[in-house]
């Protein structure tokens, strides 16, 4: 029976049991989640020839992974006009998964000579073995002579633990590569936009996930970016792992 007030009188012990059941089918549905991930970064890494021969495709068609990035019903809300100009001259995005743990992986977005910055290589490292711990390495962006397009983020001081986030609207795409997590937004690149990057191209890739979330790209103080390994020109700082919380979104160094 249920009271005027809403409440259920008299049935709060059959609904504290029912409740207890629930929390125990989500620890069940919980497992079923991280089960299906792991399977899906098994058989990624099984597709990587054929990543590897689509590369040969891509390489034909200017402009490719632009087009991609600016048909993703997500993704595109996050590229500024001065973005879409230095993504211009991307040339291939990899995606290099762990033998080991293929949900480990390696983000790599690979240019050609550009006006923005010097690294050939942009990359950006994640490891889930902790799933509420991930684990997120950073490489740091050289940027030539002004032209740093994540300069108007950046915040001269802050709270690093804060979640309060830039009310800029024109922030860049490229402050997510110095993000001290930014691992929404790799998840829709390396398990959506990367696999699927023939449908978005042809305008018949389509997100019908509701609950996918929104990012901004925000500022903040993440200063231990790394030298690039590939040889590119970086900051000279040791590497540095960062534990990354969970519910933090895209900040600029």
């Amino acid at each position: 029976m249920v009271a005027e007030n809403g409440t259920h009188a008299g049935l709060e012990a059959p609904l504290k049991e029912l409740n207890d059941i629930n929390n125990e089918i989500n620890v069940i549905v919980e497992q079923l989640v991280d089960e299906e991930a792991a399977l899906h970064a098994k058989y990624e890494l099984k597709k990587a020839p054929l990543y590897k021969k689509r590369e040969g495709v891509i390489a034909k068609i200017p402009k490719f992974w632009l087009t991609c990035l600016e048909k993703h019903p997500i993704i595109t809300s996050l590229i500024e006009m001065e973005d879409s100009e230095a993504i211009s001259h991307l040339q291939n995005i990899e995606i290099e998964r762990s033998t080991e743990n293929p949900i480990n992986y390696k983000i790599i977005f690979i240019f050609t000579e550009n006006p923005y910055f010097k690294n050939e290589k942009l990359i950006k490292e994640f490891d889930f073995s902790k799933k509420d711990e991930p684990k997120v390495i950073n490489y740091k962006i050289d940027w030539k002579d002004d032209k740093d397009l994540t300069a108007s983020a950046k915040k001269a001081d802050g709270d690093d633990d804060s979640d309060e986030f830039s009310e800029n609207e024109d922030t860049s795409f490229f402050c997510w590569f110095s993000d001290e997590n930014g691992s929404d937004l790799a998840d829709l690149i390396a398990n959506d936009l990367f696999p699927n990057a023939g449908m978005y191209f042809t305008g018949n890739g389509d997100s019908d996930d509701e609950d996918t979330p929104v990012f901004d790209l925000g500022d903040s103080d993440v200063n231990d970016d790394l030298d690039d390994p590939e040889g590119n020109t970086g900051s000279d700082e040791d590497e540095v792992v960062e534990d990354a919380p969970v519910n933090k979104r895209a900040k600029c160094d």
